[in-house]
């Protein structure tokens, strides 16, 4: 049976009062406002078809919300290819500094003297209220409608072609993402501190991991003004803590699918796939949790069935004065999906540490695929591809220094499934505003231009809290309350023996890091994938030019 808020037994104390009038809690899936308004009439949508420079023409359609925002902002009015751009005086124009000396036709925004080219300014902050200690972002682009924002500052002197590089968005270091949580989550000032008067949402750390062995501590903190709802929610404040990949929803608790995995402060349980089993203690307000977190090293081969490939597909754009790199999220796999399926139907179990996986019980789940009646004409559907695993993953946790375990073993490889061979379909035209934005481009084709069938650099295991009617959560990636021993992973095994629970699993462990390590680790991965995305963007725009310049 899957969970729901408030089950268990041994739920910690929030010291907080709880009523029944409550509305309902919304959806795991619900999306709010679009990131931006649709543009007003009159104003050229930015368009990122493989076309002459140009826009789009007067009589092009309001763009749909979800194309994001390089599309719904308009053009670049600094582009070298917008009109304002062109028509405008030099002295309007801002000349790029000759540092940043810009390819022909480019169509990005123009670089601008304060532009920032190592840390991306911290974004505006808006309390809550007076003296609040939590608050929302002013003129920033959350992560949501099935896109993602990166800070981006211009590095042309390196970057001859693409222009643009990756940035972090100030304060230096791991803190909660400002951009990658739910527009209902609340963040201070420095983004170490989280909360939520609303039902289970989530955030994510702006770093993640890979590979090797990391250690990060979250500590619950007691619902203060700033979180609390105006009628306190049906079963008062809770938190949930974990890892998560990319894929998992920000609207959803850790645990919720398979692309997260979580312990509940209620009664201790792990969780993934909603299916919760028991496992530590309870936890609350005051305590720490420790997240514990193994992956393969780097020199481990990558398992089969996962692309392998690192490749950006992404384009710049200025927001409110601040450039980004816009791209779109990746999307939960079917494969993934029927897997949650199967398990909310109770047909499978999740890898936890207590040994495999079991075989689906038969029953009428195996009957829904045999053919019936007016079906022996049909093709056949693609079958689903396998989930691979990370042999020798895992994830532990620790409550105020006392280990819990290790609860969950050969962690989903994070990596996009490979590509599935399908049958060419035929083309189909598409009406309507959401089908087709001009005569000559549809959303399917921008959308078809965006996606990423690879990893991006950007996909690993993240650290998650979830939190509910209040709750608050504060970011500890260095300077642990409680720090762990150096055989970590050998002290929770010891717990999970002390249980009397099998350890099929366990191997030897590398030394942990500290998560704040982990920084100066990322930066020189965004300078790799930056200088590659360079070199293979100078090869298509070499291709393309070949013919011309040999005539």
């Amino acid at each position: 049976m899957s969970e729901e808020p408030g089950q268990g037994t041994g739920a910690p104390d929030w010291g907080v009062p709880v009523h029944l009038d409550v509305p309902p809690m919304e959806s795991a899936g619900q999306s709010s406002a679009p990131i931006s308004p649709t543009p007003p009439p009159g104003q050229l949508p930015y368009s990122p078809s493989p076309q002459p420079a140009g826009f789009f023409p007067v009589e092009a359609r309001a763009i749909p919300p979800h194309l994001g925002l390089a599309l719904s902002e308009g053009p670049y009015a600094d582009s070298p290819a917008s009109p304002a751009s062109a028509g405008s005086a030099p002295e309007e124009r801002k000349a790029v500094s000759p540092s940043h000396v810009l390819p022909p036709n480019f169509r990005g925004p123009i670089p601008r003297e304060g532009d920032a080219e190592t840390i991306a300014p911290r974004p505006t902050w808006i309390p809550a209220f007076e003296d609040a200690s939590l608050g929302q972002l002013h003129n920033f682009p959350l992560n949501k409608n099935g896109w993602r924002y990166t800070a981006a500052g211009p590095a042309a002197e390196w970057l001859p072609t693409t222009v643009y590089k990756t940035l972090e968005l100030a304060p230096e270091g791991v803190h909660w993402s400002w951009q990658d949580r739910s527009a209902f989550m609340r963040i201070s000032d420095d983004a170490m501190v989280v909360g939520t008067d609303k039902g289970y949402r989530s955030v994510r750390t702006n770093l993640g991991v890979r590979h090797g062995a990391w250690y990060v501590e979250v500590e619950i903190l007691a619902p203060d003004a700033s979180s609390m709802p105006s009628t306190p929610m049906r079963d008062g404040p809770h938190a949930r803590v974990g890892f998560a990949r990319r894929e998992a929803g920000l609207n959803a608790p850790v645990g919720w699918d398979g692309y997260s995995y979580g312990v509940r402060d209620q009664n201790g349980a792990r969780v993934t796939l909603s299916r919760p089993k028991p496992f530590g203690r309870a936890f609350g307000p005051g305590d720490v949790v420790g997240l514990y977190i193994r992956l393969p090293s780097e020199s481990t081969p990558p398992p089969s069935g996962t692309e392998h490939s690192i490749h950006q597909n992404r384009v710049p754009i200025r927001y409110k004065g601040q450039l980004y790199f816009e791209s779109l999220e990746y999307p939960p796999s079917k494969e993934m999906e029927v897997l949650m399926d199967r398990n909310r139907r109770g047909e499978t179990l999740c890898n936890d540490a207590d040994g495999a996986p079991k075989p689906a019980p038969p029953g009428k789940a195996a009957d829904r695929d045999e053919k019936r009646p007016g079906q022996a004409g049909r093709a056949k559907r693609a079958p689903l591809r396998a989930l691979p695993t990370l042999s020798g993953s895992c994830i532990g946790f620790t409550v105020n220094g006392e280990p819990q375990g290790i609860a969950f073993t050969d962690l989903y490889d994070f990596r996009p499934l490979a590509a599935a061979e399908t049958a060419p379909k035929k083309r189909e035209r598409k009406r309507g505003a959401d089908g087709e934005i001009t005569a000559h481009t549809s959303v399917s084709a921008v959308l078809r231009s965006r996606l990423n069938a690879y990893d991006d650099g950007s996909l690993g295991y993240y650290p998650m809290v979830s939190l509910y009617g209040g709750a608050r959560a504060r970011l500890i990636p260095r300077d642990f309350r409680y720090p762990p021993p150096p055989h970590l992973e050998d002290v929770l095994w010891s717990a999970n023996e002390a249980r009397g629970e099998p350890t099929l699993h366990k191997s030897p462990a590398p030394a942990w890091q500290p998560f704040a390590a982990r920084w100066r680790e990322c930066v020189q991965e965004w300078e790799r994938h930056d200088r590659a995305a360079d070199r293979d963007a100078s090869k298509i725009v070499g291709a393309k030019e070949g013919p011309h310049l040999s005539n």
